[in-house]
């Protein structure tokens, strides 16, 4: 049997993205997340970059939006 064969592990992975500007977040990034403050309904994903910029997010759910 080889690794990974017939072991339920998937092949892949997903990756968060950032609220703000949409890039995937990568495992050793410096990011944020938290459950929306509105209606802690979604889990919002900040990188460092758009924190760092105070950039705006919007929540998916109750459009909520926060620095």
């Amino acid at each position: 049997m080889m690794f990974g064969e017939n072991c339920g592990m998937s092949s892949t992975i997903s990756l968060p993205k950032c609220s703000c500007c949409h890039r995937h977040i990568m495992p050793n990034d410096k990011c944020v997340k938290f459950n929306c403050p509105n209606c802690g309904e979604v889990l919002v994903w900040r990188c460092e970059s758009c924190r760092e910029a105070a950039r705006t997010y919007t929540c998916s759910s109750c459009n909520f939006q926060g620095p």
